[in-house]
């Protein structure tokens, strides 16, 4: 389990960045930066293909499909 999915489950759960920080032993802001990043996927990919998603959060295709990945999982 990657780093990021830990951090994403752990949002998901209701916890805040400062407890998910030190729970998953990262600092705070690479914390916010991902749970960011995972909302702005999570909202364009109800419009959006994964191309279009990385284009205009410049962000690498793989990237948007690793959140895709982990927002699907959401429902497992």
């Amino acid at each position: 389990m990657t780093h990021k999915k830990i951090i994403l489950e752990l949002y998901r759960k209701g916890y805040q960045t400062p407890e998910i920080a030190r729970m998953a032993n990262h600092t705070e802001q690479a914390c916010y930066r991902y749970i960011k990043a995972y909302k702005k996927v999570e909202k364009l990919n109800r419009t959006m293909k994964n191309e279009e998603i990385a284009q205009i959060l410049g962000m690498g295709k793989s990237l948007v499909e690793e959140y895709i990945r982990i927002l699907n999982e959401e429902g497992d």
